[in-house]
């Protein structure tokens, strides 16, 4: 049995940030799987693209990841401009993928979670959760939720169907600007009580600090991201994501989990790309680095 099966869109990117340009692959699937599977995992990629892009996926395959090509009339690109704030940015849309059906969840035959990483409003609808859910427990990063594509910009929307779609996610990660749209509190911690509120039995919030993590009925925790300079801000909520439930597929406590996701995503910051490291580097790094800190915060 696979340990994840990944739904989501492969992508064309570019970003200025700084006044500096660059064009590179990414999508939510592209850093989650190669992160889970550098980590030690089994993990099946499931994406749509134009078959010209097949280049995208060149890496995954490199890595030995198993991947189910849907062809799409388009391939999503997009173009990222960042402010003052790692949280703070500008999308541009070149193109959207088509969006994934009922039909292609039957591609995930066994796994021990279904990941879906959407990128706009219309990549899942509410009946591919309520199926993906009765196949395996969901992790969801709600992103794309939060995007509607409007002309050539994304639109920042709450998610419309939140509350019937919340319940069949396990594992639930948005960063601290989607938070605050899902339940309209600024404050991190009272965003993540309302989540849990809602239904989420696990519940991740990145921010430009580190990792928050709620769990139904336990404390909040809440681990710093430690770089001393970043130099890779995309892919990092994916990545925490991919940490986290390496994390919890290896039978690590919440508070072990927590730690080990803000360490691995804190290496991935220090560069551009994918995690590049595996689970013996994250142990030395929060030997080194994290040595003291107690994540227990309420």
């Amino acid at each position: 049995m696979l340990d994840v099966c990944a739904f989501g869109h492969i992508t064309r990117e570019s970003e200025e940030w700084y006044g500096h340009r660059r064009e590179f692959i990414a999508g939510p699937p592209y850093f989650f799987s190669i992160a889970l599977k550098r980590l030690g995992n089994s993990v099946m990629v499931i994406t749509k693209l134009n078959p010209k892009d097949k280049y995208l996926l060149a890496e995954l395959e490199k890595e030995g990841i198993p991947i189910v090509l849907k062809e799409s009339s388009r391939t999503s690109s997009f173009h990222t401009i960042y402010g003052k704030s790692l949280d703070e940015r500008i999308i541009k849309v070149i193109s959207v993928a088509d969006p994934f059906t009922l039909d292609d969840l039957v591609c995930c035959q066994a796994a021990r979670y279904i990941y879906l990483g959407p990128l706009t409003i219309r990549d899942f609808d509410l009946e591919f959760l309520i199926e993906a859910r009765k196949k395996a427990p969901l992790i969801l990063d709600v992103q794309g939720f939060t995007r509607r594509v409007v002309g050539d910009k994304i639109e920042y929307v709450d998610w419309d169907w939140k509350h019937e779609g919340i319940k069949y996610v396990d594992i639930f990660k948005a960063d601290s600007r989607e938070a605050r749209i899902l339940t309209g509190l600024d404050n991190v911690v009272d965003a993540l009580k309302k989540l849990l509120e809602w239904g989420v039995k696990e519940v991740l919030i990145t921010s430009n600090k580190g990792v928050y993590l709620g769990v139904k009925g336990l404390k909040i925790f809440f681990a710093p991201f430690i770089v001393d300079k970043i130099q890779g801000r995309v892919g990092r909520g994916d990545t925490c994501t991919a940490a986290y439930t390496h994390a919890r597929l290896r039978g690590m406590d919440y508070k072990e989990a927590i730690i080990f996701a803000a360490a691995a995503t804190s290496l991935k910051l220090g560069y551009q790309g994918p995690l590049k490291n595996d689970e013996k580097d994250v142990m030395k790094y929060i030997s080194e680095r994290y040595r003291g800190i107690d994540p227990k915060i309420e």
